[in-house]
């Protein structure tokens, strides 16, 4: 049984958040994005990624940490979630950590009952406080003001 877990270490709104390796495709230098119409303001769009055309979350946005503008740091973190891909705009994406299972804490109750399920679990590393996402709550769940889904769902006449 693994003792650990590996998290891409990314910045946003100076925290720094734990994205499961085993979620993560690749890190990509931020790119054209094409707007689409009519969906939430952290929706920035599609781009195309070697001939993949990827949904694209700003995730200080999609976290309720206002907006900011992008800098050369800023990247795309390609995530594979229930077999779809999707960008995730960070401020930084700089390294990958091992985390001791021992020091995962479980969320507080304040932030499960404030519908932060998407919120794994608190770590103690790199001298502080390490929020790890469970990016497939973040983006899936129902009852969100907006689910992924309905970028990809059939069309119905």
């Amino acid at each position: 049984m693994e003792q650990n877990v590996q998290c891409v270490i990314v910045k946003v709104q100076n925290e720094q958040f734990g994205i499961n390796i085993r979620q993560v495709r690749c890190i990509e230098p931020l790119q054209n994005i094409t707007s689409i119409p009519k969906v939430p303001s952290y929706v920035k769009g599609i781009t195309n990624l070697r001939g993949s055309m990827i949904p694209v979350i700003d995730l200080r946005e999609r976290l309720s940490l206002g907006t900011a503008s992008y800098t050369k740091q800023a990247r795309l973190v390609v995530v594979i979630i229930r077999g779809m891909e999707v960008g995730l705009i960070v401020e930084a994406a700089n390294e990958i950590i091992n985390i001791d299972y021992n020091q995962i804490d479980t969320a507080p109750d304040i932030i499960k009952d404030n519908k932060m399920e998407f919120i794994q679990g608190l770590a103690k590393a790199k001298g502080g406080i390490l929020i790890l996402l469970d990016v497939e709550k973040l983006l899936f769940t129902e009852g969100n003001d907006f689910c992924l889904e309905q970028l990809t769902a059939p069309k119905t006449r």
